[in-house]
């Protein structure tokens, strides 16, 4: 055999090789949501520190008493956009005029304000933020920072925290978005998902298996799954709710389990550091996956549609056997205290009187007719008090 065509040989060999070698997973893009519910800002590039993105859920709008408002119940809020800049924030909605956010003109007073049950100080902004807020969401309302560093401590994971839901990052891979398109009857795209971190040349949910990893400068740690709620059924740039409940239908037939549907990793951050996107993610330490039951050839029997009287503190109006009680008490024009919409929070617990509810999500209660209002479907005619 001559030299030439063993070296032919050789790079033939060599060429087959790198065909057939897995890409590395590497950072695709990287997102921060200044105000919590708000539109993300893709960048290509992020200071991480310990209580998450640079930047990322540093403002919150709160209710006069310091409690969380989010576009879980206020749907219109991620239609806000925002601009970074040296000195603030330029923030945009349709139906009004721009507002500009200056730290200079921050009142700073301390607000003790609430994300779930964490209680724990932030402070006010200024009166034109709030008023600007207050037409968009149609009650008066706050807007509130962190401060330089949040003063949210969460034991749980050692480390604070600033207005995201429980955890300083939330990462999800395109993959696994692209295997739930491939299931679902509607398209959905990422922004539905607000993540923090999006990686990309994986196989779909291999972020369930990783324990430790590390990009650029900054090792990271998952801490746990991702529980989803009504938020990701909502359309990032209409605001409208999908009819179908989607993605949560398709994902609760093989992303779900005894405990809720799930769908990315929380993180945290083990040091500080640079990340850029297209950076290489190395993993460092695997764990076995949670398990999640295939569901999805069930059959599913459809119910007719049966008319029912609802009873709520006495008022009582003309409901069905199809939609949560929430739902249709809103409806109607009565409000349930709600906050998360999905069956994790409890703040729309009611206790049923009469009838039969069939429950999706059931709080722990040592009280056996205590039901979440928007986790129950009526079955009969029923009697509820909140």
């Amino acid at each position: 055999m001559s030299k030439s065509t063993l070296e032919e040989q050789l790079a033939n060999i060599a060429i087959q090789a790198n065909a057939t070698k897995k890409p590395s997973p590497k950072l695709s893009q990287i997102y921060v949501y200044p105000i919590k519910s708000i539109t993300g800002i893709e960048q290509s590039s992020a200071w991480v520190e310990q209580q998450g993105l640079c930047f990322d859920r540093r403002f919150m709008v709160a209710s006069l008493n310091g409690r969380m408002v989010t576009a879980r119940e206020n749907p219109q809020m991620v239609r806000v956009k925002a601009a970074l800049q040296a000195t603030g924030l330029v923030l945009t909605y349709p139906e009004a005029e721009p507002l500009h956010l200056n730290y200079a003109d921050f009142a700073m007073d301390d607000v003790t304000c609430q994300v779930w049950k964490d209680e724990f100080q932030a402070y006010s902004t200024s009166q034109q933020a709030n008023d600007w807020f207050s037409f968009i969401i149609g009650k008066k309302v706050q807007l509130l920072f962190t401060g330089e560093q949040s003063n949210r401590r969460r034991e749980k994971i050692q480390t604070n925290v600033s207005f995201a839901d429980g955890y300083p990052l939330l990462l999800v891979s395109q993959a696994s978005l692209d295997e739930l398109n491939k299931r679902s009857s509607v398209p959905h795209n990422m922004a539905q998902f607000r993540p923090n971190l999006v990686v990309c040349d994986t196989e779909a949910f291999a972020e369930d298996s990783w324990k430790r990893f590390r990009i650029g400068e900054v090792e990271f740690e998952v801490i746990k799954p991702c529980m989803r709620c009504v938020l990701t059924t909502i359309n990032p740039k209409t605001a409208m709710r999908n009819e179908l409940n989607e993605p949560l239908k398709t994902m609760a037939t093989f992303r779900a389990n005894e405990s809720g549907v799930f769908f990315g990793q929380n993180v945290i951050a083990k040091n500080e550091g640079m990340i850029h996107a297209d950076d290489k993610v190395i993993i460092l330490e695997k764990k076995e996956k949670d398990f999640y039951p295939d569901t999805s050839g069930d059959i599913v029997k459809i119910e007719p549609v049966k008319r029912l009287s609802i009873s709520l503190n006495g008022n009582i109006f003309e409901g069905n056997n199809q939609a949560t009680l929430l739902e249709q008490a809103e409806s109607a024009g009565f409000s349930i205290r709600n906050s998360c919409r999905s069956g994790y929070c409890g703040a729309c617990l009611v206790t049923l009187e009469s009838g039969k509810v069939d429950e999706k999500e059931k709080l722990m209660s040592s009280n056996e007719r205590e039901i979440l209002a928007c986790s129950c479907v009526p079955k009969s005619d029923i009697e509820v008090v909140d």
